[in-house]
């Protein structure tokens, strides 16, 4: 083994105690007793700030291409002992802090012991039920409006992110804490989605989530409709959905076919899918009229309406009835743009 490759690893176990603070005081004095050094012992050609700095570098990471060295007995033993031997263990040290640094990074998102405190825009996914949990977070990849964003997955039974690379982890002692439910940044989320193995854990975590006041959409799924109409009740801004296997068992006996409209309607992948868009505030038409030029320009059929401070959509609502800013409903193989007032 090489005396500089032990150099590097004694240097690297003894600096890497020390702070950043620390090392870079360190490597700062280094670097200065060095040019003046060589100012000392007449090695005038190494002393311009970009040859020198070209210089230290090429030295103390044992580069040495040649092409510029001391010309005096003193200065190359200078360089020898103190540039070379003393920038080696600095460098190395700083290097070696920064690996760490990065890989501990990692590791520590890895652990969910990250923090997306003051985050916005971005989708988190509360409670961990595998392979569906991971369905949905496939399908909001797949979705044009959430594949832009980080997407949390925020859970208190993993050890470490299920899902690295598609999205980050959040872990906690309890799904209702209000400090893990901040460090996931719900208040600022664009979406917030919550599925948990129990009802009873949902509906605390719905509980937890309306006390922070997100800003964006929260919508929460229950196997049993009670406890659904129950959070509703107690959060009536957020979403809170029930299974619907009961009810299309019993509409599909009575008009065959009808479970597959709902899962073609609700497929994020190719054919027709429902989507929503949200409409300028100035924006005025009739059902009607807006209906026929969706249909017309963009084979798109409108469904319903919901008008702004509304919690429950209109569907088929009479061509008369008036459209002022609000939100639509509307089947399409693709998500549409943005309507401008007047205009599809």
């Amino acid at each position: 083994m090489s005396i500089f490759l032990l150099l590097r690893m004694y240097a690297s176990s003894l600096f890497h105690r020390f702070g950043w603070a620390g090392l870079v005081i360190a490597l700062g004095v280094h670097l200065t007793t060095a040019w003046l050094g060589l100012v000392y012992l007449g090695e005038q050609h190494l002393t311009a700030p970009a040859t020198f700095t070209y210089f230290y570098l090429t030295t103390t990471l044992t580069v040495g291409y040649g092409d510029l060295t001391p010309q005096t007995s003193a200065g190359r033993i200078f360089v020898a002992t103190w540039i070379m031997l003393g920038g080696i263990a600095l460098l190395t040290a700083a290097i070696g802090k920064t690996t760490s640094s990065v890989i501990d990074a990692w590791r520590k998102g890895m652990k969910g012991k990250g923090d997306f405190t003051g985050k916005v825009g971005h989708t988190v996914l509360i409670g961990w039920e595998g392979a569906t949990s991971e369905r949905v977070i496939q399908l909001l990849l797949q979705d044009e409006t959430s594949n832009d964003n980080l997407i949390v997955i925020c859970d208190c039974t993993l050890e470490e992110n299920p899902m690295p690379g598609k999205a980050e982890f959040i872990k906690g002692e309890s799904l209702s804490s209000a400090a893990v439910l901040q460090r996931a940044g719900v208040p600022g989320a664009e979406r917030v989605l919550v599925r948990t193995p129990s009802d009873d854990l949902t509906l605390a975590t719905v509980l937890a989530v309306n006390q922070l006041n997100p800003i964006g959409h929260v919508v929460a799924h229950f196997n049993e409709s009670e406890i659904a109409a129950l959070a509703s009740a107690y959060a009536p801004s957020l979403e809170c959905t029930s299974s619907m296997a009961i009810e299309m068992l019993v509409r599909a006996s009575q008009d065959p076919g009808s479970s597959m409209v709902i899962n073609e309607l609700l497929c994020v992948g190719e054919g027709a899918t429902q989507y929503l868009m949200k409409l300028p505030e100035t924006y005025q038409a009739t059902f009607g009229d807006l209906y026929t030029q969706l249909k017309e320009r963009h084979n798109a059929t409108l469904i319903g309406y919901r008008a702004k401070g509304m919690q429950q959509p209109w569907i088929n609502p009479p061509i008369a009835t008036r459209i002022e800013g609000g939100e639509l409903f509307y089947i399409a193989s693709t998500r549409l743009k943005e309507i401008s007032n007047g205009m599809v």
